[in-house]
């Protein structure tokens, strides 16, 4: 995903009710992960996740070449209000393991969409519900459309956005994956809460 960084201040809410996601089994290979609202609390484990990133995974989220992610763009993306910039993580075993986030463009209906989930949890269903509630969340505060960048090559992010939303539009420019998805096209059994979300061995 892009290096989405948008002005926007605001104070942080209070705590918000969780999703929780349990997978069922009980075994050495199952977790417990839920969805939250980010805080400027989760600034160090943020830091954690995006250094448990492949070089690769953490090029196609910024679309630049960081060994580290600077302090300054982990401020910005915990920096929301709520409203018109919201930010989203996905937690297991007390880490941040995936982030998600938008920022409204102006007074319009758009806003600006980025994620990333870490390299040993994706293709297990996190990017596909974190994306559903941020899209929710989204469509209840009045953004219409979501629009974004993803790189030519990210094949499993152009997947997962044609499995949450039932219209996906692209335009190719410079290599790269111009979308816009109407959120009122949102897939219902995409951010089904009861999913089973197993850990990578």
């Amino acid at each position: 995903m892009q290096n989405l960084i948008h002005k926007s201040a605001g104070q942080t809410c209070g705590q918000r009710p969780q999703i929780e996601v349990q997978d069922k089994d009980v075994g050495r290979d199952a977790s417990v992960v839920s969805i939250r609202d980010a805080t400027p609390d989760d600034k160090g484990k943020l830091r954690r996740m995006f250094h448990r990133l492949s070089s690769k995974t953490l090029y196609r989220r910024f679309h630049l070449p960081y060994s580290e992610v600077p302090e300054k763009t982990l401020a910005l993306v915990l920096d929301v209000d709520h409203q018109d910039k919201e930010s989203l993580v996905a937690v297991a075993e007390g880490e941040i393991i995936a982030h998600a986030m938008y920022a409204r463009a102006g007074d319009s209906g758009d806003a600006e969409v980025a994620f990333v989930v870490e390299d040993g949890w994706q293709s297990k269903g996190v990017g596909k519900l974190l994306l559903s509630q941020i899209a929710e969340k989204a469509r209840l505060r009045g953004v219409e459309t979501f629009t974004g960048e993803v790189l030519g090559e990210n094949r499993r992010v152009l997947g997962l956005l044609n499995a949450v939303f039932a219209e996906v539009v692209y335009g190719i420019r410079g290599g790269l994956y111009h979308f816009r998805v109407p959120l009122r096209m949102l897939k219902p059994a995409a951010a089904d809460p009861l999913r089973m979300l197993r850990r990578a061995a």
